[in-house]
């Protein structure tokens, strides 16, 4: 580790994740003045495949193989002439700790929300991200954003059963038409009534694809329904929007509320993520999740 830099760290996203830490690590003065680098973690595998002749990879599960690669040889942190030096990864939680499960560690920082890009949407002035992205004048656009300041939760309450579904696929390593990258298929006309047919059909797919013998079915859906039945009761479901999820309500959203109205959504889902992110305030009480995170590891 270097001696002019106190804290590495490690994100697993190609195209967000670096903006977003960077901005998060330099709005602690103190991380500033100590010194960080954001590293992309296929830099890091590459640099290893380079030197083993084997294959880079990225995303959470190579972050994950490196952390206990690092936590076994008892480097994620370290003391030199210019102090301590700390590596830490930033993961997206998606729905693990309802799913799955979670490493435990302060050199792990999970994102409050489902990933990096879903903090930018919750967090955001919402009323100026909203005219970043559309074509809507400032007044219109705080029209809207008046009328839909609950959006994250009413999503969370439209697609319950959909998010349950994809938690059990999650639990189960389930790969089919069920997951956090895809549009709700049990509820009618995506933002509809539940239509139950399809709810018993995709629980039925689900366990077909199942990594896991039949006698472990009904404790893993034991699980999940506590779990997400405490996130519900917590009043902390938003938390389990995606990044694939919520531009696509959004843009339901927009759609029904300017009408007829001579406006352009054309490319906003594309468009949404680096709005949003333009309009978070970095220096806001929310990066003290983070900031406290990284400081105490320095």
């Amino acid at each position: 580790m270097s001696k002019e830099t106190a804290i590495f760290i490690v994100v697993e996203g190609r195209d967000f994740d670096t903006p977003f830490y960077e901005s998060v690590a330099k709005s602690s003065t103190y991380v500033k003045e100590r010194g960080y680098q954001v590293w992309l973690i296929e830099q890091i595998t590459r640099k290893i495949g380079a030197s083993s002749k084997g294959r880079s990879a990225g995303g959470k599960a190579a972050a994950l193989a490196v952390f206990d690669a690092y936590k076994k040889s008892g480097s994620l942190s370290l003391v030199n002439s210019g102090g301590r030096r700390s590596i830490v990864f930033c993961m997206d939680r998606d729905v693990d700790d309802i799913a799955k499960s979670v490493r435990r560690s302060p050199h792990v920082i999970y994102t409050p929300m489902a990933d990096a890009e879903s903090c930018v949407y919750v967090y955001s002035d919402f009323a100026r991200a909203i005219a970043l992205a559309t074509s809507l004048d400032e007044s219109s656009a705080r029209d809207f954003a008046s009328r839909n300041a609950d959006w994250a939760d009413e999503l969370a309450k439209i697609w319950r059963e959909w998010i349950e579904l994809c938690c059990l696929a999650a639990a189960h390593r389930a790969f089919c038409h069920v997951g956090t990258s895809k549009r709700s298929a049990v509820n009618e006309n995506t933002f509809g009534p539940i239509i139950k047919a399809e709810v018993v059909r995709a629980k039925r797919v689900i366990l077909s694809k199942s990594q896991f013998v039949p006698s472990k079915h009904a404790d893993l859906e034991r699980r999940v329904k506590d779990r997400l039945g405490r996130v519900y009761a917590a009043g902390k479901a938003r938390r389990l929007l995606g990044k694939h999820w919520i531009p696509e309500f959004l843009l339901h959203l927009l759609t029904s509320h300017v009408g007829q109205a001579p406006v352009t959504l054309a490319n906003f889902k594309q468009r949404a993520p680096l709005a949003f992110l333009a309009a978070l305030d970095f220096d806001g009480s929310w990066a003290d999740y983070y900031r406290k995170k990284f400081e105490a590891l320095i």
